[in-house]
């Protein structure tokens, strides 16, 4: 009777003892921590390394490591069992997200991520008011990471060349710590004197007012972001009209662990080539042996009754034991001169006995060093990356020294909470740089080939004269490198110490706090003499008893802001923020400077040891800026994003009645493959993006005032002051768009026109008012740019990887508007250069070119084809008529019935066609080129007609770099390209001069071709001396002013991926070459060059090759491992 009782009894104690231990159980689970690993791979099943883990939810991120693996633990008092969602990023591909219950225990989640072929779910901060996905900001923005720099570059500004649309980088100078020029887009400025053309720097929220990115280090860089025109920049206000480049340097890891990275690099460093022009054959005469050169006749001395030999005389007139040199037997024909030795003289014989290539003998094949340590960790909440590195750089130059670099940094992020966070980034860099290198234009100019310019003199010194007078029409050449080098010195050494520190506070979701402030400071001193007992080619009291120089500088800036954000979910489709901002600058700058002369003691090289002609000289300046800031951004459904920014700046350099300018930016961004509609085959990923801002140039530091030159004898009147003055703004109007298409080739397409009024103009004033002129806002430039990029993973498997990216761009400048007379102006550097440009907006064409586009160079044409002549003319031009073309392209005047072939057959060079039966009264002479001039009796008959004869903007540039990885083995090449723009070759003018230009070698020639020294050396009649050749007095022609087009193998790299060694580290093999080859027809030394300085202020519109640094490559070997 009491069985059924029983049995109920137990099964409900067993029901009791289950629940309990379900219940035990299920407590345990909830006090466990929460483990989530998985692995992070792409979609070839590679492993994906430093791939970034996350949940936003929690603030928990980690990244992954050589594996592609990744683990994530959560305290158990946050393992909840709430729904989040685990995501991870990693350069170049695809986000991934899968939504997860955080519960206790292990879980495993695995990822394969896409390539992101544009890599449009990058997070960028440039010109946006906070971290956005590059899908969704409405501007072009370029954006390289560490990860695109295979070949890492001794200056950060070098690594970006060639990697983004529109940006053009060129070294104009190869003299080591130089830094490269930077041209985004096109000109903003017609008139850019005292400023800079090149974009805003800023590194790790510092702003850079030097423009100086050489200390910063390229290993250290974590990211670049360059906005390109004021489309995007608008945010940066009046200083951004040029673009803006932000560099991120590296940060702390996000495991507790210490990781080390060890780099050492060394090559050697050469010139791009030892070729210059220099010729192989001379006009000067020989005796009958061919082995000695005539002494010029004089007086009652027929030419060539002596002789002498080449090296004999060089040695003789240095072997002195004097400050200067004995007198030098000058040589026949040393100098032409019109008539009779012009037409009769042929650059023709060849050198007796050995030849010398000067600018061979000026190299030196010098040692580079790149030695870096790096460290990067956790230490509970504190992020940390310290860095150390020694760079050497000698260049190619012997005796020269080149650069030395000294570099420390920390970095430190310290998480005093989730949601507070302290950054600060620190820098220091201690320079020493040789700023030595003078000698090249005289020794390029016209060093004899039968000079041996490394030859000691009998007392055991390098000889001091060469050739130059006497040997040659001026004293071109005349100099030498090896005395000057070991006799002078000049040395500048510099420190920089850069830092910042960055406050985020966010107190929830919807609102974040951010406070910055930064400071630069840059010290430089220089210390140039040149010793006592100097020798020199004639008596310089100055130079012979030695002199000094010295000076230093000083450079302090500091910037800091203050901002809000707030952010609101308004609908489940719909989402705001708002961003306020209040901004200050300082910027000072002093400098001083002291020079001395004449020695009283040998070897004491201090200023109190000279005795004449002190000198010296200081500077300083302050200026001031300060903004605010205010922007919104709209997201419907992450399709459709409206984007507004207003700015207002307040800056010391503007005038006095004008001291606040506002700027801003409308955009929008329309991602059309979201669309649900959106069904176009084999294209996704699609969006269309338009822009309109503002930004702005500011005056120079003395453009707003009164200035008055003022010296011992008194004051004089300088420019007039404007208290109105205000900063050019660029307006700028951006469309792009960006697909991919076939789900592998990745396109970006942006055409940008801008317009920048306001042009700060130096205008000449009324004589009344004494002053001789006064900077106004008077004109208008306008910019049309179009730019391409394409991103192509060709093979994407496991074992073996081909990516290739390219880029094109294009971009037109035109004045559009002059509110003052118009006028001609140089490059800076005289010689001939006085009016290359034409500043005008006359929009009527000539030559087919409008005539207000920027960069045309003006200058005479020498006819080249028969359709050149005047229309009257071209009948009377062919074979066997009055005019012919040549064999090498020139139209020359023969004579009816005459070939320009019979020249020395027919005795033909004496003869010439007078001014009054010439068709532009203006005497020709046989087989010479003709200069086009107006017609006998028309208006400014005889003189030549000003022509449009280049521009020295390019075309288009392109750039194709592609990475093909097998296995452990990779390689690496970035060809860069320069196309359509035109040098001013210089170095050829003078070339002229100096008879040393080797296209007039006729050596080679035969009777029929072969061109007296005439046919090359200055034009006839009234505008200079000799018969009417290509030498203008080093004007600019069509002769002189060359393609300049290029095509360079910037970076090369070869990669084999060791592993470990011995159990240790992670080892890594380069050999590295860079600028290793130049593809081009120019026939100077290199087609990179340019000149700072001038009115356009910048080497990449003052194409002038003027005998600057010459340009070097490197090869090196590297070995890095990280452990």
């Amino acid at each position: 009777m009491f069985a059924k009782p029983l049995f109920h009894s137990a099964r409900a104690v067993a029901g009791a003892l289950v629940g309990i231990m379900v219940a035990a159980s299920a407590a345990r689970a909830q006090s466990q921590n929460a483990i989530i690993t998985g692995k992070v791979v792409g979609d070839a099943g590679q492993p994906i390394e430093f791939a970034n883990v996350f949940i936003s939810e929690l603030t928990l991120s980690v990244p992954t490591n050589a594996q592609g693996s990744y683990s994530i633990s959560i305290p158990a008092a946050r393992a909840l069992g709430q729904a989040v969602n685990l995501r991870v990023r990693a350069v170049g591909y695809q986000p991934g997200m899968v939504a997860i219950k955080l519960t206790g225990g292990a879980q495993s989640h695995n990822f394969a991520l896409k390539k992101d072929i544009n890599r449009l779910s990058e997070i960028v901060v440039t010109g946006s008011i906070e971290g956005t996905e590059r899908s969704k900001v409405p501007f072009a923005i370029g954006r390289v990471t560490a990860a695109d720099l295979p070949v890492p570059a001794l200056n950060p500004v070098t690594a970006l060349q060639g990697k983004v649309a529109g940006m053009r980088i060129a070294s104009t100078s190869g003299r080591p710590g130089s830094t490269p020029e930077i041209l985004l887009r096109g000109p903003t400025s017609i008139n850019a004197s005292g400023r800079s053309t090149g974009p805003l720097l800023i590194v790790d929220g510092t702003i850079l007012r030097n423009q100086s990115l050489n200390e910063i280090g390229g290993l250290d860089i974590e990211s670049v972001e360059v906005v390109k025109g004021a489309a995007g920049a608008a945010l940066y206000g009046s200083s951004a009209a040029n673009g803006v480049i932000v560099i991120k340097t590296k940060r702390g890891a996000l495991r507790d662990e210490v990781k080390f990275n060890f780099r050492s690099e060394y090559g050697i460093s050469d010139l791009n080539s030892s070729q210059y022009g220099a010729p192989e054959f001379h006009p000067l005469q020989l005796d009958e042996t061919g082995t000695r050169f005539c002494v010029a006749g004089a007086g009652n001395v027929a030419p060539c009754s002596r002789t002498f030999n080449w090296m004999e005389e060089i040695l003789r007139i240095n072997s002195v034991n004097a400050d200067t040199i004995r007198t030098q037997q000058s040589a026949q024909f040393n100098s032409p001169g019109s008539g009779g030795e012009l037409l009769n003289v042929f650059q023709a014989n060849v050198w007796p006995g050995q030849r010398y290539n000067a600018f061979a003998q000026m190299s030196q094949q010098n040692p580079v060093t790149l030695n870096s340590l790096d460290a990067s960790g956790r230490a509970g909440g504190v992020r940390y990356f310290v860095s150390g590195a020694f760079t050497s750089d000698r260049g190619a130059i012997r005796n020269l020294e080149g650069q030395q670099q000294r570099r420390a940094r920390v970095n430190l992020d310290y998480d005093i909470r989730p949601n507070l966070t302290v950054s600060v980034s620190t820098l220091f860099d201690k320079s020493s740089t040789d700023s030595r290198g003078s000698f090249f234009g005289g020794l390029l100019r016209g060093a004899p080939p039968g000079t041996d310019y490394l030859v000691r003199d009998s007392l055991g010194r390098g000889i001091i004269k060469g050739g130059g007078t006497g040997f040659r029409p001026t004293g071109n050449g005349g100099g030498t490198f090896l005395y000057a080098t070991e006799n002078q010195t000049g040395r500048s050494s510099g420190t920089r110490y850069l830092a910042s520190m960055t406050t985020t506070y966010t107190p929830s979701d919807w609102a974040s706090f951010e406070a910055l402030y930064s400071y630069d400071f840059r010290n430089s001193l220089s210390d140039n003499y040149v010793t006592k007992g100097y020798r020199t080619d004639g008596v310089s009291a100055a130079t012979n008893n030695g002199n000094q120089s010295v000076g230093n500088s000083n450079r302090e800036s500091m910037n800091a802001q203050i901002s809000a954000t707030f952010r609101k979910q308004i609908t489940s489709d719909l989402n705001a923020k708002v961003n306020f901002r209040g901004l200050i600058d300082r910027d000072f700058s002093r400098s001083n400077s002291s020079a001395g002369q004449v020695y009283v003691v040998k070897n004491i090289y201090t200023l109190s040891n000279t005795t004449t002609n002190f000198s010296t000289g200081s500077s300083s300046a302050l200026i001031k800026n300060m903004g605010g800031i205010a922007g919104a951004n709209v997201d419907y459904k992450g399709k459709y994003i409206l984007d507004g920014t207003y700015r207002y700046d307040g800056s010391s350099l503007f005038g006095e009645g004008n001291r606040w300018a506002p700027f801003g930016r409308l955009s929008a961004v329309w991602r059309v493959s979201e669309e649900s509609f959106f069904s176009l085959p084999k294209v996704s990923d699609f969006r269309v993006r338009a822009s309109r801002g503002s930004a702005g140039n500011t005056p120079n530091f003395s453009a707003q005032y009164e200035t008055y030159n003022c010296s011992a004898s008194g004051c004089s009147l300088g420019q007039a002051g404007n208290s109105q003055l205000k900063p050019e703004t660029t307006t700028e109007n951006e469309f792009g768009t960006d697909l991919t298409l076939f789900g592998r080739l990745g396109v970006e397409v942006t055409y940008a026109q801008s317009l920048t009024r306001n042009q700060i103009l130096n205008v000449p004033t009324p004589s009344s008012l004494g002053f001789a002129s006064k900077w106004q806002n008077a004109g208008t430039l306008q910019n049309k740019t179009w730019e391409v990029a394409l991103n192509l993973p060709v093979i994407t498997k496991k074992d073996f990887q081909w990516n290739t990216r390219a880029t094109w761009d294009r971009n037109r400048a035109y004045i559009t508007d002059l509110f003052m007379p118009e006028y001609f102006t140089g490059a800076g550097t005289g010689q001939g250069t006085g009016s290359l440009f034409l500043i005008t907006a006359r929009k009527d064409k000539v030559d087919g070119v409008p005539v207000n586009r920027f960069g045309n160079i003006w200058g005479r044409k020498f006819y080249k084809t028969c359709s050149d002549l005047p229309s009257s003319l071209q009948a009377q031009c062919g074979g066997g008529k009055a005019y012919q073309v040549n064999d090498q392209g020139w139209v020359v005047w023969a004579g009816e019935g005459n070939s320009y072939r019979d020249g020395i057959t027919k005795n033909l060079w004496q003869t010439k066609l007078p001014a009054a039966q010439s068709p532009w009264n203006f005497p020709l002479q046989f087989g010479h080129p003709i200069v086009d001039r107006p017609l006998k009796g028309e208006k400014g008959e005889g003189v030549g007609i000003n022509h449009i004869i280049g521009n020295t903007l390019p075309k288009f540039r392109f750039a194709l770099n592609n990475t093909v990885t097998y296995k452990k083995l990779s390689l690496y090449a970035l060809l860069d390209a320069t196309i359509g723009h035109n040098i001013q070759n210089q170095g050829e003018g003078w070339g002229l001069l100096d008879l040393s230009s080797n296209y007039f070698d006729q050596g080679n020639a035969s009777v029929e071709t072969a061109k007296p020294l005439g046919y090359g050396w200055r034009v006839g009649g009234s505008e200079g001396a000799g018969s009417g050749g290509f030498y203008d007095l080093l004007g600019p022609n069509n002769y002189n002013t060359e393609d300049g087009s290029y095509a360079k193998f910037r970076e090369v790299s070869l990669t084999y991926q060791i592993g470990k060694v011995a159990g240790m580290g992670d080892w890594t093999l380069s050999a590295i070459g860079r600028n290793m080859f130049t593809f081009t027809k120019y026939s100077g030394y290199d087609p990179e060059v340019g000149v700072s300085g001038g009115q356009a202020g910048s080497g990449l519109i003052n194409q002038v090759d003027a005998f600057d640094f010459p340009t070097l490559r490197t090869y090196t070997i590297s070995l890095s491992t990280r452990f």
